[in-house]
């Protein structure tokens, strides 16, 4: 198996913008929701994907860090479509930013994690 140099390094870089990005979305998706006055159903509808892996993410399991790309990219449709509708605010824009951010994160931090799984199993 293919050692990755400064592993660590790199999952705690991977860790920090996954985590960061997150907690910033859901916060711009919550200022987002109140600012166009969405009804608190619609808005807890629109955490729950991302609250359902908050557990996995938790404890590092890098197919829950894999599935965190896949819901990202449900909230990225949606953030394009709002931004071309004439009511795009900035928040859309911070929204489109983080997305961006969390996926590419998310998909790195997935894979190193992975490996380090596999390179502490060898090393044992």
């Amino acid at each position: 198996m293919k050692v990755i140099p400064n592993l660590g390094k790199k999952l705690r870089i991977g860790r920090q913008l996954t985590w960061g990005s997150l907690i910033l979305f859901l916060l711009v998706l919550l200022l987002n929701g109140l600012q166009s006055t969405l009804s608190w159903k619609l808005m807890i509808f629109t955490f729950i994907p991302l609250l359902i892996l908050l557990p996995g993410l938790y404890v590092e399991r890098y197919k829950t860090i894999s599935m965190l790309c896949f819901v990202t990219l449900l909230y990225f449709i949606v953030t394009v479509n709002n931004l071309f509708s004439p009511d795009a605010n900035v928040f859309d824009w911070v929204e489109l930013v983080l997305l961006v951010v969390m996926f590419s994160a998310a998909m790195m931090f997935s894979r190193w994690k992975q490996y380090s799984l596999y390179q502490d199993d060898n090393h044992e």
